[in-house]
């Protein structure tokens, strides 16, 4: 997997204003001097063994803040292909490394990816040196323990191999399902579909688009329900194992339920999408726990839901499914703690920010729509898309209508969502402000009041989005002069 190094992800990871097992700032890095390339490569190994991989800033101190120290000078040593074979030539090949060379207000940044490393861990192959010390041997394996890269232990060995068996069970489901298509010529795309077999992902989608174009119903049904089952016994039988294995093998099945509520909305199929929707509130309380503090049990369950929910919902506003959107974002948790959680998203996003999943300076959230990215591309990938060149804007306009859709009548309301969008410019969330605005079907799904109570709603969002956005230097408020007229904000 290619590691996304562009600049707004950049601004993402300095937003979190501290560092975690997938994110590593360093105040400088000089490629010329062998002790500080040894460091750097040993930091690199430990990422390759995330499911996920990882990134490292040069450049920023521990709270994310311009260190100060860094000058890339010049700059073609910070090159990726440059930076790309320094790295390789310590570690050797194969690597997953991207990096960009960044500046934020005369602030030089490094961005460096690391994916995940094909097998799981990387074990090094030979001696890792330099002038004052031996930072490893060969066969020494690294992993992240918490914000250190310290060589693995037998807990951590059982973890990382534990990911990647899941990891692989995708794999063989697609050989299995080649080696049966490839016996039986029948079972093909827009043939017969056997719903008993569990087919990879990429196969899944063609054989629900298949049941939705004859009307099976029943097929249908049979699929919808064998997935939510498996996600939930997933996570039933979760106890004693490695909390990133399981949550791989929940996406797994999540991708299964995002393809059959991506399809059936496209394919305006509205009683089969109403029971997905049932399927993710079933799902998340099998990962959920009745109470209002910091999760416990799994936390990483919470995310895989969330980041699920909004990868559906940039295909619903890239689709205009006004009404399927509208019952997405205003679905509830099953355990709502008295009617104190009024929403499944709002609940799930608190649970991961509380877990400090997605973290900023003031241990709080950041980053859903950017952690929501990657589980979005695939979702258009598995539903025969490319990436849309605007995910960013889609899921970014997904928010607004979900803030919008739960928000109260007036400004004295507590917002039923939290301003995501506040973390980019005006640009990418205009466009939705304007639909609800202007199109009768948007507005008549996701607000049923006056102009003056949508308006106060507007400029409530606006208000918070401002005071979330002052670290981020994202939203400043609305620029469109017919949203400026219509909130009242020219003041702001």
């Amino acid at each position: 997997m290619s590691m996304n190094v562009d600049l707004d992800r950049l601004r993402a990871l300095l937003a979190r204003g501290a560092e975690s097992d997938d994110l590593d700032f360093k105040a400088t890095w000089d490629p010329q001097r062998k002790a500080e390339l040894i460091e750097l490569c040993k930091d690199i190994a430990a990422m390759e063994s995330l499911s996920t991989g990882g990134y490292i800033v040069v450049g920023a101190d521990d709270q994310g803040a311009p260190s100060g120290m860094f000058t890339a000078a010049p700059a073609r040593d910070f090159d990726e292909q440059r930076v790309r074979s320094k790295i390789a030539a310590v570690l050797g090949e194969p690597i997953d490394l991207s990096a960009a060379l960044h500046s934020i207000e005369s602030n030089d940044f490094l961005l460096v990816g690391v994916g995940p490393n094909l097998d799981g861990m990387r074990i090094m192959s030979r001696d890792g040196e330099h002038e004052s010390r031996t930072v490893w041997r060969a066969g020494d394996v690294f992993v992240r323990r918490g914000t250190s890269s310290v060589r693995w232990n037998h807990h951590e060995a059982r973890g990382v191999i534990e990911r990647v068996i899941a990891a692989r069970k995708e794999e063989w489901r697609r050989d299995i399902f080649e080696t049966a298509r490839t016996a039986s010529p029948a079972f093909e795309p827009g043939g017969f579909v056997n719903v008993n077999v569990e087919m990879p992902a990429e196969s899944f989608s063609a054989a629900i688009a298949e049941l939705i174009r004859r009307g099976d119903e029943v097929g249908l049904d049979l699929l919808l329900r064998k997935t939510i089952i498996g996600a939930v016994t997933i996570v039933d039988t979760a106890t004693g194992k490695d909390a990133r294995a399981v949550a791989s093998e929940l996406g797994d099945q999540l991708d299964r339920l995002d393809i059959i509520a991506a399809l059936s909305a496209r394919y305006a199929v509205g009683v089969t999408f109403a029971r997905v929707v049932e399927g993710y509130r079933t799902i998340y309380e099998a990962v959920d726990e009745d109470f209002v503090s910091q999760p416990r049990l799994f936390p990483l369950g919470h995310k895989e839901v969330l980041m699920h929910l909004y990868a559906v919902g940039a295909v619903l506003v890239q689709e205009r499914r006004w009404q399927d959107l509208a019952t997405l974002v205003r679905l509830t948790p099953i355990s709502t703690h008295g009617g104190y959680w009024k929403s499944l998203l709002r609940k799930a996003e608190v649970m991961v920010a509380r877990a400090e999943l997605l973290r900023d300076e003031e241990g709080t959230r950041t980053g859903v729509i950017e952690a929501a990215k990657p589980v979005s591309a695939h979702l258009f990938e598995l539903i025969g898309e490319s990436p849309p060149r605007d995910l960013t804007n889609l899921l970014v306009e997904f928010d607004v209508y979900r803030g919008i859709a739960n928000a109260g009548r007036d400004e004295t309301d507590k917002l039923g969502a939290y301003t995501n969008f506040a973390l980019y410019y005006a640009a990418r969330a205009e466009p939705a402000f304007l639909t609800v605005l202007d199109d009768p079907l948007a507005r008549a799904a996701l607000f049923d009041g006056t102009d003056a109570e949508l308006a106060a709603v507007y400029r409530h969002m606006s208000t918070t989005a401002l005071g979330e956005a002052f670290a981020y230097n994202g939203w400043d408020g609305f620029e469109n002069p017919r949203l400026v007229s219509f909130a009242g904000t020219s003041d702001e």
